[in-house]
């Protein structure tokens, strides 16, 4: 009779070839990938709309607006959308005196409303800033992010170079302070590497609105964001329907350190336990690949965290699930290096080792309560 210790060495085996393999495949994808390097002295062409979808963001719009006033690009090729969802704070004011202003740049603002019974907020105040945009080229980011001189021009000559459907480029946290926040950093990290490393062997998983390029023919030929009732996913749901409709290979991802966006870790439990719930959620509109990978590293961590608790009542479990926890720290070290060799932030790498007792965890806990309940955003309640 099969012992429940060889059931459960047995299960832990199989996910944990499944998890070494994609991650070994991510890895490579992702020191395969070269880095852009755009030439500053070449013409650019394209015409683009950068759409910032915001809500109650008075702190931080401003910055990111003079961020895009001082881009490195004739202004005749770029314009600006603001797209306020409800505000209750003063971004509409603030925005309206910046554009006041700032008359030299082709920035407007609308206001969204939602009348529809299950609303879509974001994605739908993108779907409506796109329609009222003059680009040929889609742009999105979000209000509480900033961005260097160079990364729109950087955008624009990598598209003009390599024609994609749709462009993927790094997001990354900055200025942290706490363990917290820099584990959270780390952990953001590894999830850029992997985005790209999927993209680099024409496996694309997933990716973040904060950066996000696409064309708006192509937009519309994918069908936008119709038929989506998820309040969260104007990233990932859109890079499913334009691989479905395009193909795998229209999707590049932009390795370059000027075409970074950079936004700040949560800094409460609470508030990180709503943005991750927000993220995880998303699972449910997932494709069966994608769903494979979730659920793949899912359970993986599921079950290292159970062998970690069953090993509490039989002490004899104790090697095994210490040498699981080595074996994947060796398997996650190469792809974290590799990231943090990308963004020059080699020390941040002190914090996996934290993160190892504490991902676990948290992937099992964050990925049960996604299915289910509700989280706050933006001071709103959604449903999932």
């Amino acid at each position: 009779m099969i012992s429940f210790d060889m059931i459960l060495i047995g299960l832990m085996l199989l996910f944990g070839i499944i998890y070494m393999i994609l991650i070994a495949l991510y890895t490579i994808g992702w020191y395969r990938l070269k880095s852009f390097q755009p030439n500053r002295n070449l013409k650019l062409n394209t015409r683009a709309s950068i759409i910032i979808p915001a809500r109650n963001e008075e702190a931080n719009i401003i910055n990111l607006l003079n961020d895009l006033a001082f881009q490195d690009v004739d202004r005749d090729l770029f314009e600006i959308i603001v797209a306020d969802d409800q505000s209750t704070d003063n971004t509409v004011n603030l925005v309206e005196k910046f554009i006041a202003e700032q008359s030299e740049i082709n920035i407007q603002l609308i206001q969204i409303q939602n009348d529809s019974e299950r609303p879509t907020y974001k994605k739908h105040a993108i779907s409506m800033a796109i329609n009222k945009s003059n680009g040929d080229l889609i742009i999105t980011t979000d209000a509480d992010c900033r961005i260097g001189p160079h990364w729109l021009s950087g955008i624009l000559q990598f598209y003009e170079q390599e024609k994609p459907k749709m462009i993927i480029a790094p997001v990354s946290f900055h200025n942290e302070n706490s363990v917290f926040e820099k584990m959270q950093s780390l952990e953001f990290l590894s999830l850029i590497a992997i985005t790209g490393g999927a993209i680099s062997i024409r496996k694309p998983v997933m990716c973040n609105g904060a950066n996000l390029t696409y064309e708006k023919k192509a937009f519309y030929e994918a069908g936008g964001f119709d038929q989506d009732s998820f309040a969260s996913g104007d990233d990932v749901f859109l890079l499913l329907k334009m691989m479905k409709r395009f193909g795998n290979n229209s999707i590049r991802f932009l390795k370059n350190l000027d075409s970074i966006v950079y936004t700040e870790a949560q800094q409460s439990i609470k508030s990180f336990y709503h943005q991750r719930t927000r993220w995880a959620s998303k699972n449910k509109g997932y494709n069966l690949k994608i769903l494979f990978v979730s659920f793949s590293v899912y359970f993986t961590n599921l079950l290292m965290v159970f062998g970690l608790l069953y090993s509490f009542f039989n002490p004899a479990f104790w090697g095994t699930i210490i040498t699981a926890t080595l074996i994947k720290v060796i398997i996650d070290i190469p792809i974290l290096v590799g990231i943090t060799n990308f963004v020059n932030r080699n020390k941040i790498l002190l914090y996996a080792i934290p993160l190892i007792f504490f991902y676990p965890f948290y992937i099992v806990l964050i990925g049960a309560l996604g299915i289910v309940g509700s989280y706050q955003w933006k001071g709103r309640k959604v449903i999932k």
